[in-house]
């Protein structure tokens, strides 16, 4: 054990003890002491220290941290961590976190052992962050360290910080080659824990194949799902071919597992799932790797999809490998049923089509042999090959006529607002007429009605209090006037204008139902309801009657004013009222007075009194007919909408059948490859067709 193991185990003192081990190391410790005080020139660190790792035993740590201050030479980086080890074991944090941070050293164990210690302190004062980065940095300082790469381990895994765990595990395994460590990395890609793109994984995966092939292709597999899983297969397809092409992978290396993954995710690819390209740029490297690690009994898949690939596009696959696919084909394919295959196929080509809206009538058949199942599934997919350009001018054909039909509904929605507005403003007015002709009847006869009143004035009348009286009289016989004449007039006039009214709106309700059932003609499954709300109606009925109850109006003051004439008539009969003789000369200047004073003022305040409550009514006209439209506008402006979505959601379609036709084509491409596999399968070279392939496609073109 050299000094600094003996160091971290504050064993050194045993160093003095020698024979001695009997006696009490204090004792022996202090006999040095004294010895090397005698000295000329004494050094008395070794023992103080020694002296300080007793008394640390002992757990008297303030003396052992006596003992350790006042050492200064090159042992006080260590003398300094055991006083911070003494302070953690009285727990004084706070002191303990400031010595261990203030040590400067270059050992690797010292700084070792202060990051295990800081490691220990933050962990009692649940301070994970900065315990985190103490672990971290002991693994990266001294991963060999006893236990270090454990408690990283353990402590990541409890705080579920499975980014650092993961990273721990890959580097463990890279540095050690222990399959312990391969075994931790396959339980955390097992368990989902993959925080990394998939390039992160080649080097340890390398690392592995050269240690135990068998935990490559277990970890290989594993972390192949789980990436399928995030959507990064393609990025993890391309790192991962890249790295089997550069193995030496011999023959007992081909363990099945790998094999299995290579061919149901070939499949996969193979279904129409993925964007051609994509595919079509991976399948060089990815049928190489594939054949790389292929078994001999399902050889012949791999030599026909090598083939099938390279008829799609010579030269971009290994010649050598493709050569041998050619040689070998025959031989390895022999025995093969693939009916029930190219059926399933041709049953894949269909469920595409009918998932994307394209119309197809089935073809009744019920082929002889192998050769003519695939003349039938090949005039299947070139007639959906065929059908690209018919469905571009049907979704063509099919914006036209929605933009048609949007571009009248847009219209009859502008003109229906023109309607009622125009609707409302007939109405009003028609209603304001009203108003304008009973106004006028009352300013014509209420003046007349006021004039007559001044038969009311006799010789014998109390002039002193005529004006209050004949106020009280006139104003009588103007609320009879009111009650008798305008209000069945008014009345009569309501009901004439609520018929004209619900005529015009009805007109309109006819104008509505044609719209409708033009419309509908185009709409199909889902016709439209252009039906108007005739409540209104009945509304204006209601207040109509509630309106035209007995009107209680207040006293106009006819006679009650300070006009200059009234004040000086009411004065004068005040004055004079009480002599009789002065009876006639005041009966006939109130009855002048009466028969010529203007009354146009007094008219226009009492008919507007009447009208206040009409004037209302009035004013709601415009809100009542808009509500009377309110559902088929919104019925309009709702299908514009829905059709102006129809029109942009089909236009983006079409655009990308224009621009991108292999999101149609795409899919079929595959089922074409795929159909071309099942020839290689057959024996049938593709670049070859068969007079049966061939008259099929004549009947198709």
């Amino acid at each position: 054990m050299n000094r600094e193991e003996m160091f971290i185990q504050k064993c050194f003192f045993e160093q003095f003890l020698q024979d001695k081990h009997d006696e009490s190391p204090v004792t022996v410790l202090g006999e040095h002491f004294f010895q090397e005080q005698k000295k000329n020139q004494a050094d008395l660190t070794e023992i103080r220290f020694a002296q300080g790792e007793i008394y640390f035993h002992a757990q008297d740590y303030e003396t052992a941290i006596f003992k350790w201050e006042n050492i200064q030479n090159e042992w006080q980086p260590w003398a300094r961590k055991n006083m911070a080890d003494a302070y953690f074991e009285l727990e004084l944090h706070d002191t303990a976190e400031e010595i261990y941070q203030s040590i400067k050293t270059d050992s690797l164990l010292l700084n070792t052992e202060i990051a295990l210690q800081l490691f220990g302190l933050y962990i009692l004062q649940r301070n994970h962050t900065e315990a985190k980065q103490m672990i971290l940095n002991a693994v990266l300082l001294n991963p060999d360290y006893p236990n270090v790469t454990k408690l990283a381990r353990a402590f990541f895994e409890e705080q579920e910080d499975w980014e650092n765990a993961v990273e721990l595990a890959v580097n463990e395994s890279i540095r050690t080659k222990a399959k312990e460590w391969f075994h931790v990395l396959q339980s955390y890609v097992e368990n989902g824990h993959v925080c990394f793109e998939p390039t992160y994984f080649i080097p340890v995966l390398e690392k592995v194949s050269s240690v135990d092939f068998k935990t490559f292709d277990h970890l290989s597999q594993t972390l192949w799902k789980r990436f399928a899983e995030q959507g990064v297969l393609f990025d993890w397809l391309s790192d991962f071919n890249t790295l089997l092409l550069s193995l030496n992978i011999s023959e007992e290396h081909r363990l099945g597992k790998l094999s299995t993954e290579f061919k149901e995710t070939y499949q996969k690819l193979m279904s129409g799932s993925f964007p051609f390209q994509n595919v079509e740029k991976l399948m060089p490297t990815y049928l190489e790797a594939w054949l790389k690690l292929e078994q001999t009994a399902d050889v012949a898949y791999v030599y026909s999809a090598i083939l099938t690939w390279n008829d799609h596009f010579p030269g971009n696959i290994n010649q050598n490998i493709v050569d041998r696919a050619q040689a070998t084909i025959g031989k390895s394919s022999s025995g093969i049923h693939l009916n029930g295959a190219i059926q399933a196929l041709i049953d894949d080509v269909k469920h595409w089509a009918r998932k994307n809206e394209i119309e197809f009538e089935e073809w009744n058949a019920n082929p002889q042999d192998t050769a003519q199942w695939l003349a039938y599934g090949k005039k299947w997919i070139d007639y959906f090959m065929n059908q690209l350009e018919v469905l571009k001018a049907d979704m063509t054909n099919l914006i036209e006529s929605e933009k048609a039909i949007c571009g009248r509904l847009h219209g009859s929605t502008n003109q229906l607002k023109d309607i009622e507005e125009e609707k409302a403003k007939d109405i009003r007015e028609a209603f304001l007429k009203i108003e304008k002709e009973i106004k006028g009847k009352m300013k014509t006869s209420i003046p007349q009605i006021i004039r007559k009143s001044a038969d009311f004035i006799k010789e014998d009348t109390e002039f002193r209090t005529i004006h209050l009286e004949l106020n009280t009289e006139i104003n009588r016989r103007i609320h009879d006037y009111i009650q008798d004449t305008i209000m069945p007039s008014y009345v009569s006039s309501l009901e004439n204008w609520i018929a004209y009214a619900k005529e015009k709106l009805e007109e309109s309700q006819s104008h509505l139902k044609e719209w409708e059932i033009g419309f509908n003609e185009y709409l199909g499954e889902r016709p439209i309801e252009l039906r108007c709300d005739f409540q209104v109606i009945a509304d204006w009925q209601r207040d109509a009657d509630r309106m035209t109850i007995p009107v209680q109006m207040d006293d106009e003051n006819i006679l009650l004013r300070r006009t200059p004439s009234q004040v000086i008539l009411k004065g004068a009969g005040k004055l004079f009222g009480g002599l009789t003789k002065n009876n006639a000369v005041l009966a006939k200047s109130y009855r002048n007075f009466i028969e010529n004073e203007n009354y146009e003022e007094v008219s226009e305040s009492i008919a507007t009194k009447f009208f206040y409550q009409f004037q209302l009514f009035e004013k709601s006209i415009g809100r009542d007919v808009h509500l009377f439209f309110r559902d088929p506008l919104e019925t309009l402006e709702g299908r514009v909408e829905e059709f102006e979505n129809m029109i942009h959601e089909n236009q983006l379609k079409l655009e990308k059948l224009e621009n991108n036709p292999d999101l149609f084509l795409g899919p079929l491409r595959f089922f074409q490859l795929q159909l071309n596999q099942y020839k290689w399968l057959n024996g049938t070279n593709s670049q070859q067709q068969s007079p049966v392939l061939q008259a099929d496609k004549e009947e198709i073109e």
